[in-house]
């Protein structure tokens, strides 16, 4: 099975509670392994309908953090893009921002759990290209405004994935499934 290698690091994982955040907490939990400080957990949305979505986000959000032993952070980082279907430049203010929160809460990365598929209809090599390029200049911009001359990095693992390698990867790290935003919300208008 094709599995991403995470970079040594305390992460800031920015969870919009769908299963490649599931996913992403799931490598870095494993990566982590409990040693060091925990890494961090934010409520993240960045597709439209943040106000119906963020209260389902919130609670799956702390079910996933009380499930794998991370911290969460009270925040949350909202976008919603302006020109649906056209280009995403919000996505490079909100990976910004997740990098300010990062440094100020001790973490030397962030991890972006944004795959091509959720983005464009047709995954192109254009559209996995365009988000790492996104990942490496944001971190590169952040590092050169870190007060602590840290390295800031933003990491994309399942950029490239599909849904049915990203299934596999979910189903070999037995990820627990009714953790995503969709489970539970039966009694919720919202969902």
């Amino acid at each position: 099975m094709l599995a991403p290698t995470l970079p040594e690091s305390r992460f800031l994982i920015l969870d919009d509670a769908d299963m490649a955040s599931l996913v992403s907490i799931a490598l870095v939990a494993e990566r982590w392994g409990g040693a060091g400080p925990e890494p961090l957990v934010i409520p993240a949305w960045w597709r439209a309908d943040a106000d119906a979505a963020m209260p389902l986000v919130h609670g799956a959000v702390e079910r996933r953090a009380t499930a794998y032993g991370l911290g969460v952070l009270r925040d949350e980082l909202v976008v919603e893009p302006a020109n649906p279907g056209g280009s995403f430049p919000e996505l490079s203010e909100l990976l910004l921002a997740a990098t300010r929160l990062a440094a100020r809460h001790g973490c030397e990365s962030v991890l972006f759990p944004i795959r091509a598929a959720d983005l464009d209809a047709e995954v192109t090599v254009a559209t996995v290209a365009r988000e790492i390029d996104r990942a490496v200049l944001v971190g590169r911009l952040a590092a050169l405004d870190a007060e602590d001359s840290a390295a800031r990095s933003v990491v994309t693992p399942l950029v490239d994935f599909d849904d049915e390698q990203l299934l596999d990867l979910a189903r070999d790290l037995s990820v627990p499934s009714d953790a995503c935003w969709w489970s539970g919300t039966n009694a919720d208008p919202a969902a």
